[in-house]
């Protein structure tokens, strides 16, 4: 029986053209790889799952493809070998778990040897920033004089924590969250190839819950199409799978308040924290509800620069429409930041946001 791959593997980008959300890294690396101008070393940061592994070895597959060409062939033994993360001329280590010293003068040992298979060695060093402090004071030598024939990438979430000397000798490109519209396009595209039968705003949940990883974005997918099985995959399964809370609780949130109907606040509250969520998603979730109301309001008709449906500024104009002033917006931001500190330490963080929503209403009911 064949095994199918996980769609994070099986959908990982092979080609420059592939990689979603990140237009300047891509651009810049198709020129120099172009023009040969390809720098010894790079760190490549940003959050987890926004492409700087996937990057590092489509790189590596570019300069060491046996077809030669733009992009990578994917065929050979040489492409194979790197995307399946095999190489032995194309090296990935995670600092995380052997960022140490003895490990990184083992690995500079074996760079003085040319390379037989590939045209030029890579190191890719995954959660670079992990490197002990010997380990990376070891690392600069090989970085500063490498031989002709080898490249460093370094991946890091946190690029913050490298030496400047380090720095120095590196060209840093940083790696975007990628915009929910972007991943739920490709999650649309990977749904109509794998005819999956599910709705658009369950990829939609799926995309923002994702928060900005393509990866993440993948195996929530994949973890949603295991649950549903041979069922239709609707935004109610997306949501339950997922822990994910409905955007129309906080739409309905807002209202009673907005109407200072306290029974109808406690309702939604509690509907809410049903199944155990978690407090600093719903406080998150609440804020960004208010902060987007505030978009909305302000930026009127100019809203092309911001990820909302046209379904979303109907809903937060309609709720606009609704609040005379928007300081009472900013007042209740104000009310829900009160609330956060104690949300760690509450054993009944469900109380808090019903006296957020009391203070609230008190605005609604006082005008």
């Amino acid at each position: 029986m064949k095994v199918e791959l996980p769609l994070s593997l099986k959908y990982r980008p092979k080609k420059l053209s592939e990689v979603i959300g990140q237009p300047i890294v891509t651009r810049a690396f198709k020129n120099a790889f172009k023009s040969n101008t390809l720098h010894h070393a790079y760190i490549l940061a940003g959050s987890h799952g926004s492409g700087k592994t996937t990057v590092a070895r489509i790189i590596a597959a570019m300069e060491n493809c046996k077809k030669g060409g733009q992009d990578p062939c994917g065929q050979c033994s040489n492409c194979k070998e790197i995307f399946e993360g095999k190489s032995y001329e194309v090296i990935e280590m995670d600092a995380g778990s052997g960022g140490g010293v003895e490990s990184i003068r083992e690995l500079h040992k074996g760079l003085s040897q040319c390379p037989v298979e590939c045209k030029t060695k890579y190191v890719i060093l995954d959660e670079a920033h992990s490197l002990t402090p010997h380990a990376a004071e070891a690392s600069l030598k090989m970085i500063e004089e490498p031989p002709p024939f080898v490249r460093f990438i370094l991946a890091t979430t946190e690029p913050q924590a490298f030496k400047p000397t380090i720095l120095s000798r590196c060209i840093l490109w940083k790696f975007n969250k990628v915009p929910w519209p972007d991943i739920f396009a490709h999650l649309k595209n990977i749904a109509q190839k794998e005819k999956l039968d599910c709705e658009e705003k369950a990829l939609q949940t799926v995309a923002k819950h994702a928060k900005g990883s393509v990866r993440d974005s993948l195996q929530f997918l994949q973890t949603i199409i295991n649950y549903a099985g041979d069922e239709k995959i609707t935004l109610s399964t997306a949501i339950e799978t997922l822990g994910a809370i409905d955007d129309i609780l906080y739409f309905s949130l807002i209202n009673g308040i907005i109407k200072s109907d306290y029974m109808k606040c406690f309702q939604i509250i509690n509907e809410i924290f049903k199944d155990g969520k978690d407090a600093k998603i719903i406080f998150d979730g609440v804020y960004n509800h208010l902060n987007n109301l505030l978009l909305i309001r302000t930026c009127k008709d100019s809203l092309d620069n911001f990820d909302f449906t046209q379904e979303e500024i109907k809903q937060f104009k309609h709720q606009n429409s609704n609040i005379k002033n928007g300081s009472l917006i900013l007042k209740m931001q104000g009310f829900l930041s009160k609330i956060a500190i104690s949300l760690s330490y509450s054993i009944n963080p469900e109380q808090l946001f019903n006296k957020f929503a009391v203070e609230s209403s008190l605005l609604f009911k006082n005008k």
